[in-house]
């Protein structure tokens, strides 16, 4: 597994303008900040949601996210690494989920969805440091990381594509197909809204809504709250409008 630890300074301006866009699509609920470091975002997230659920690895780090969050009522702080926390999730009223790792997050947004039905709308943002983790390491093992193995057919040579030119121009695809094959397998739908990369081409961000399968989720079959997703949809189409708008 690719190591992981919170991103840089210079990184954080680029990624909570993305994340705070996205944070405003409609009511929260219960958050989940995963990999939450001193509380940047999550002091950012707090006002706006039910319930705030911050997990921080780092016990150093943990401290000052203690104190950073100790005027916050709604927030529970957990520290922990987050695979263990992932294995042991049940949260039925998750609306928005931060992913946030320094390497590859997928084993994470795998666990994730494992434990997490998607039975309402849920806005999930994710930090992918892939292209950063290369400075350290020679390649990347693509079909354990992101499930497709692109060599079979010959599209790519390997020289191209363990170079982190080659890489970068592929990866936005790579994270879609991946989280494609996720909907695919948990039966859920998605809606990609945005796909950036910093300012130094080494680490790319991604969010995208997921919701329930009509067909194949237990959304279709009335055991979870209907009305509250359609309100959500609503909050959705009205807040595209306005940027359409715009």
């Amino acid at each position: 597994m690719l190591p992981s630890k919170p991103l840089d300074l210079l990184n954080r301006g680029e990624k909570i303008k993305l994340r705070l866009w996205t944070y405003g699509f409609w009511r929260q609920g219960t958050v989940l900040d995963l990999f939450a470091g001193e509380g940047n975002l999550s002091m950012l997230y707090a006002p706006g949601c039910e319930r705030l659920i911050c997990v921080e690895e780092d016990a150093e780090v943990f401290g000052k996210l203690r104190m950073n969050m100790g005027g916050f009522g709604n927030a529970i702080l957990v520290n922990r690494d987050n695979m263990g926390f992932l294995a042991e999730l049940d949260e039925s009223d998750l609306t928005f989920v931060d992913f946030d790792a320094y390497g590859c997050p997928n084993r994470q947004l795998e666990r994730f969805f494992e434990k997490q039905p998607v039975e309402r709308a849920l806005m999930v943002n994710v930090t992918d440091g892939t292209l950063l983790n290369l400075n350290r390491l020679a390649t990347i093992d693509l079909e354990e990381h992101y499930l497709i193995n692109l060599f079979p057919k010959g599209y790519l040579s390997r020289s191209d594509f363990n170079s982190k030119r080659g890489l970068r121009r592929i990866l936005p695809w790579l994270q879609r197909t991946f989280i494609n094959l996720l909907a695919a397998k948990h039966g859920f739908n998605t809606h990609f809204l945005y796909h950036a990369m910093n300012r130094e081409a080494n680490v790319t961000y991604y969010g995208f809504i997921a919701y329930p399968e009509a067909r194949t989720s237990l959304w279709a079959t009335g055991m979870t709250p209907t009305i509250r997703f359609r309100k959500d949809e609503e909050s959705l189409i009205k807040t595209l409008r306005k940027i359409v708008k715009k």
